[in-house]
């Protein structure tokens, strides 16, 4: 059957499963009676009234009233996740991760909105994976418009899920004594009306600015398509970055906040040392030497 006419053909099923529903449970019409009316098979009715499965085969309808973890789900959906429509007509999503507990966060928002747990596997490259298939929660999370109605009741849990996905704290810190520490959290993706959006929305409620920069084409990324940096350079902006928002990947938590406790303590010119006291440099990233918590003693 071509895609179309199953769209059409599924579509009309579903809205053959909803009079079901409503006759049953809004007018309490009995099993054969509904069968009757729509001349289905009784047992066809009653596997759907008892959520046996439904036109979309066995699944579980999930809750799409405005949460913290749809809103979440939300932002690390669009950010790392893959929504998938395969050959066969199922309807995928999927996020792959380098980070466990970024992996096991999305899979426990998962369970919330799908109202049952989900786990988290490892592939055989080393990634975290999380799997779900859900046509409906697929067409919600396809359609920017469709989640707003979280997005602004949960904003700032939308951000952290996006930031967790595409953010990182980024840090330069010379080997020379005089290098100055530089600091600035950025958020990179593809899709500039997106990162557009994220960005008026820090603004308008959280009153954090940050800047919108093209960066250079990545081959080993992105191939051909340009992608965009959503940079939060200020200060006070990173603090409110910190406050309001944060990241609930745990590394990337405990970087942004060491640097920004090092720049109070010590300021741009001597931070850079203090970094270097703690973290060492393989290759582009900061690994993390000496076990340290915001506010404790840096000299112990």
């Amino acid at each position: 059957m071509p895609r179309r006419l199953q769209d059409l053909f599924l579509d009309a099923r579903v809205r053959v499963y909803a009079r079901v529903l409503r006759l049953r449970h809004d007018r309490r019409v009995s099993c054969e009676t509904i069968a009757k009316l729509l001349d289905l098979p009784s047992s066809t009715v009653y596997n759907w009234i008892t959520g046996k499965n439904s036109p979309l085969g066995s699944f579980v309808i999930p809750t799409l009233t405005p949460s913290p973890s749809l809103s979440y789900l939300a932002g690390a959906m669009l950010g790392d996740g893959d929504l998938i429509r395969t050959t066969s007509y199922h309807y995928l999503l999927r996020l792959r991760v380098k980070d466990l507990d970024f992996a096991e966060k999305v899979c426990s928002c998962f369970g919330s909105v799908l109202g049952k747990p989900k786990i988290v596997r490892k592939d055989s490259h080393g990634f975290y994976l999380v799997r779900v298939w859900s046509r409906i929660l697929y067409e919600y999370l396809s359609y920017t418009a469709a989640i707003r109605k979280t997005v602004d009741r949960f904003p700032s849990e939308f951000v952290q899920g996006f930031a967790d996905a595409e953010g990182s704290p980024a840090i330069s810190a010379g080997c020379s004594r005089n290098s100055s520490f530089g600091f600035y959290i950025v958020i990179v993706n593809t899709d500039v009306r997106l990162l557009k959006w994220i960005s008026r929305l820090m603004k308008s409620r959280f009153g954090i600015d940050s800047r919108l920069l093209e960066g250079k084409k990545h081959r080993s990324m992105w191939s051909k398509v340009p992608c965009y940096y959503l940079k939060i350079g200020r200060r006070s902006d990173q603090e409110l970055f910190a406050d309001r928002i944060g990241f609930a990947i745990r590394r990337k938590q405990r970087k942004m906040l060491i640097a920004l406790e090092l720049l109070r303590r010590f300021g741009p010119s001597k931070a850079g040392a203090e970094w270097r006291r703690i973290f060492k440099k393989r290759g582009r990233l900061w690994i993390i030497e000496k076990l340290w918590s915001p506010g404790r003693d840096l000299n112990s």
